[in-house]
């Protein structure tokens, strides 16, 4: 019972969350004027942003193969591709889960251990959050000097340009590392420790690399790819079209941190971030949430699309390899 009970819990508690945060962001909102401005979108603008969805997720199943060659296996290209599509369609009907099961469904084919390919996804996602603290560092140091000058006007936290935040995180750091070193005998922070030996070694892996530049470029293509993914949605918007490239990389660097927060294929946060992001470029509410709802909705439909073909493609070329009669 308690199994099924904690089942029921991970399905339910992402999807509460999400209805949450919307019911919250949208409770005021006038939705004929929503409307009004949802009918106004260039959704040919849109249908092509499509283009570095795929491609980004097609650039990640390369970059998943360079992971798992130095373990010594060669799985075929076509299903890590295939899997890394189906991860994103499961994840909107169970979050987080699309992972595990793109590890699994390769693991069987491939006859590779599960646990080692885990290892390479936590590599993966490793690499994935520092590229997003990296372009988030990069967005903040190309609007600094308009969130200062204007940080009264923008609906922009001050902490994000105030020296004094850093200071304090930087001192939070520092007592976690003191903290870690004066009690490193204590059950809870072994535990601690181990996991980040663990990551550290997986880490390591990436030194007996045949192909580093390849990795390098491939998850630089990732991230162009799904910034384009983001930015060019702008041009399907008038009052987005000409935010340019700095604003599109600040909304685009809180909405991928907002894809941090377990939830249906970032149903909820995403939308949230968005918002608040646009709103820090006087992007009035109404306008900004036009676009979360245009941007989101539409895309989801693309990721879940591609998702299902993913996993449509990944069961029928298997069951022809393994009964080729």
């Amino acid at each position: 019972m308690s199994g099924k009970l904690t089942q029921i819990l991970k399905l339910f508690i992402p999807l509460v969350l999400g209805i949450v945060i919307l019911y919250f962001l949208y409770a005021k909102t006038d939705f004929s004027e929503l409307w009004t401005n949802i009918l106004e979108t260039n959704w040919l603008v849109l249908t092509f942003s499509l283009i570095f969805g795929l491609s980004g997720n097609l650039i990640r199943g390369l970059r998943w193969d360079l992971l798992v060659r130095p373990l010594g296996y060669r799985p075929r290209k076509s299903n890590l591709i295939y899997a890394v599509l189906g991860n994103y369609a499961v994840n909107f009907a169970l979050p987080r889960a699309g992972e595990i099961w793109r590890c699994g469904v390769v693991a069987k084919e491939e006859k590779i251990p599960i646990t080692k390919l885990i290892g390479t996804l936590i590599v993966d996602r490793l690499f994935d959050m520092i590229m997003v603290a990296l372009i988030f560092a990069l967005a903040i140091s190309l609007n600094i000097k308009i969130f200062h000058k204007n940080m009264y006007e923008f609906n922009l936290p001050g902490f994000l340009v105030s020296p004094s935040f850093y200071i304090v995180f930087a001192t939070l750091v520092a007592l976690v590392v003191l903290g870690t070193f004066l009690f490193r005998e204590n059950f809870i922070v072994k535990k601690i420790i181990h996991f980040v030996a663990s990551l550290w070694k997986d880490l390591l892996q990436i030194r007996r690399m045949e192909h580093k530049t390849r990795f390098a470029a491939y998850t630089l293509g990732i991230w162009i790819s799904y910034f384009l993914y983001f930015f060019i949605t702008f041009y399907a918007f008038d009052f987005t079209a000409g935010l340019g490239f700095s604003a599109g990389l600040f909304v685009f660097a809180v909405s991928s941190i907002s894809m941090g927060i377990p939830s249906n294929g970032g149903l909820g946060p995403w939308q949230a971030a968005v918002v608040f992001g646009l709103s820090a470029f006087r992007v009035n509410m109404i306008q900004a949430k036009a676009f979360a709802t245009v941007v989101f909705a539409f895309q989801s439909i693309w990721t879940v699309a591609c998702g299902l073909f993913g996993i449509a493609m990944f069961s029928i070329k298997n069951r022809k390899v393994n009964n080729p009669s």
